[in-house]
Parts: C-alpha cells; structure tokens; sequence
C-alpha cells in the first residue's frame, strides 16, 4: 500500500511537470507572436504569465523534495525524481527566456524604427518548442531514444541563429542599429530556450540509463541506442 500510494503521487508530479511544460511552451509562441507583431498582447502580459510559472517550479519542488524525504526511493526511482528536479529547473529558466524575448520587444516598440522579423526567428520559435515537447514526451515514456533525436536537433537552431545575426548585422548598416540588436537578443534567447530542450533530453537519458552526458558532446549518443 504504501508503494502504491508513492507511485501515485510520483505520477501526479510527472503529471504537474507536464502541465507544466504545456503552459512554457505557450509563452515562449507567444513571446514569439509578440516579436513578429501578429499578437495585440502586451508584453507585461508574458511578464505575468511567467510569475504563475515561477509558483508551479516551487511547487513541484517542495512535493518532488517532500517525496525523497518521506519515502527514501532507491535506484530507478531515485533517478525520476532527480530528473523531476532538473527538468523543473529548465523549464522555469524557459519561461524567464520568454520574458527576455518580450522585454525585447517593448524595447523594440518604444523605438523609432521596427524592422522586419527575419524568418529565423520563427522557425527557431518552432523548433525549440518541438523540441521541449519531444523531450518531455521522452521523459514521460521514459524513452532514451528519443531523447538523443532531440539532441540531433540542437544544431540546426543553432545554424539559425548564426544567419540571423549575419542577416541583422547587414541591416544595420541601413537601419537603426539598436533595434538591431533587439531582434539579435531575441534570436539569441531562442537559441537558449532549444539548449534548455536539449538539457531536458540529456536528463531523459541519464533517467533511464542512468548516464551523464551533459557537458560531454563526443557522448551525446550513448552506447546501445
């Protein structure tokens, strides 16, 4: 009974953290909207949406903190909750992304001059929250190769942001350079938001193998997947 009632509240906790996710990968479209001016919402709006965010990390914390104290888990069920922990920590770091993309853009908004968003921009948009919602969907299957698809991903962001900062370099020759620079900060919190993704997936494959390989690229791909 009373591992039933652990795994019980385990899996509402995996649950809580996808709930989670879900509403992190809203803000950050919604940041992105922002930028391209498709959205009437305001930017503070992105501020306090993060802040329910901020309460749901403590949350999910204190209960993931409370489940190590009063059960003890070993092994696979230890790794779980410390991925739990993890996770919980990137995710709210996305969110404060997403509010430096909307900060950016009330930057932009009180300027004189708004340029145009370069298609990067979305599609770095596109491919980070991909990659968030894989990586999550990876975690909940407990699914390690999924999680190193993920990872495969990271590199394409990454050859995004280096054209849209080529790009914006270029129109800064013909534009005002500080809105220029606006765009190139939201490019680069994009690029952040898909490391958080991979950092995500990373902590999928250390749950289920039980390996590290954070900070060790020439691992990425663990041996057997």
């Amino acid at each position: 009974m009373v591992q039933t009632h652990f795994e019980g509240k385990l899996e509402a906790l995996k649950q809580k953290l996808l709930a989670m996710s879900h509403e992190v990968e809203k803000l950050v479209g919604d940041a992105t909207e922002l930028a391209g001016r498709r959205s009437d919402h305001d930017p503070k709006s992105i501020i306090e949406a993060d802040r329910g965010i901020d309460e749901t990390e403590v949350t999910i914390e204190e209960t993931a903190i409370e489940l190590l104290a009063l059960h003890q888990p070993m092994a696979s069920d230890l790794r779980v909750i410390v991925t739990i922990l993890k996770i919980n920590n990137d995710l709210e770091r996305i969110g404060d992304h997403a509010v430096n993309i909307a900060q950016a853009v009330g930057r932009l908004r009180e300027g004189r001059h708004y340029p145009s968003m370069p298609p990067e921009l979305p599609e770095m948009s596109r491919m980070a929250r991909a990659m968030l919602r894989d990586a999550l969907d990876a975690f909940l299957r407990a699914d390690a190769t999924a999680a190193v698809e993920v990872l495969r991903r990271d590199d394409h962001v990454d050859a995004l942001q280096e054209s849209l900062f080529r790009v914006m370099l270029t129109h800064m020759l013909e534009e005002e350079i500080s809105a220029c620079l606006q765009v190139i900060l939201i490019g680069r919190n994009l690029e952040r938001i898909a490391d958080l993704a991979t950092n995500v997936a990373e902590d999928v494959i250390y749950m289920v193998r039980g390996q590290t390989i954070r900070h060790a690229r020439g691992l990425r791909e663990p041996a057997g997947s």
